[in-house]
């Protein structure tokens, strides 16, 4: 049964534009929180900067 529930929570789409990456321990959370709900840091990048530059890096080569 779990992992039926884990089967379609992994086809779910997640806006990627609304998650940060905390600095520190590199948890992923929702852009709009202060500090990082896994570890409290308040050093975070928001994801698509980071995946900006490696998506026209790949689109680039071809």
């Amino acid at each position: 049964m779990i992992s039926a529930a884990v089967r379609s929570l992994s086809r779910v789409p997640i806006p990627l534009r609304g998650l940060a990456v905390c600095v520190a321990c590199e948890e992923c959370f929702e852009l709009g929180e202060a500090t990082c709900p896994s570890c409290g840091s308040d050093e975070h990048v928001p994801l698509v900067y980071l995946l900006e530059g490696r998506i026209l890096n790949v689109t680039g080569r071809n």
